[in-house]
């Protein structure tokens, strides 16, 4: 024989499938005891919904939670700590429930509450991370100088155009290139940036099908450059140049 009583807590949860659902409800019409569970999980629903203010949630929560329900000895507890905003919060709502509710109630009832108060912290998460967009996006990005990049060589007929960005404190150079002779097997196009007789690794890339390529790159705090050079190098990621110069700055 089934026994519909155990299907009180999926009841409440709206976890049980349509056919269940109506053969729980039709329970509850024989059934005094699940009925009254039932009318007072609604009853203490609305009142944590109406009555439930928006505090920042203490990283406690769970264990305070869960000590006030199932710790036999609250006395203790209670001399152990000075009364804060928080537990005073939990006291007037544990009261109540243990006062009104079954044990089946008490429980689900918590983790509801746990529910509501995870559900309000990840709101104030939530703003805090579109806060800190909208705080960034306050930058105003600045063109800083503009490079154009000359094909010589097997690249003769590519071309290109640097341009270096500054966004807050950070500087950034983004190159288009253009009319690439295509790359065999591990080549690949370097970048790399002048000063001085100095070169810089500044990434590498391989054009599509029709010759183009995108680079960005950022540089490190108060690096600097006078101009940039491209190789085609038969490996990725030197750390120096090893094959033929194929494209320069102007």
């Amino acid at each position: 024989m089934i026994n519909n009583c155990e299907n009180l807590s999926l009841y409440i949860a709206d976890e049980l499938s349509e056919q269940e659902k109506e053969r729980f409800e039709r329970h509850l019409v024989t059934c005094s005891s699940c009925r009254n569970e039932v009318d007072s999980l609604q009853e203490m629903w609305h009142l944590l919904s109406y009555d439930i203010e928006e505090v920042d949630v203490p990283e406690t929560l769970k264990s305070e939670v869960m000590n006030f329900i199932f710790d036999e000895n609250t006395a203790h507890l209670q001399a152990e700590k000075k009364e804060n905003p928080e537990r005073n919060f939990f006291k007037k709502y544990i009261s109540t429930l243990t006062k009104q509710f079954s044990p089946i109630s008490l429980g689900i009832t918590a983790i509801l509450l746990m529910l509501t108060f995870g559900l309000t912290w990840n709101n104030y998460q939530l703003k805090e991370s579109l806060h800190s967009v909208e705080y960034k996006t306050d930058y105003t990005t600045k063109l800083i100088s503009t490079f154009s990049l000359k094909g010589q060589n097997i690249a003769s007929s590519a071309n290109g155009t640097a341009y270096l960005l500054q966004e807050g404190n950070d500087t950034s150079l983004v190159i288009s290139f253009s009319n690439m002779p295509s790359t065999k097997n591990e080549e690949v196009y370097q970048v790399w940036l002048l000063k001085d007789g100095n070169r810089e690794n500044a990434g590498t890339l391989k054009p599509d099908l029709e010759g183009k390529g995108f680079l960005t790159y950022r540089l490190q705090k108060d690096q600097s450059f006078d101009n940039i050079g491209v190789t085609l190098e038969p490996h990725p990621n030197n750390t120096q140049p090893q094959g033929q110069k194929v494209m320069g700055s102007l």
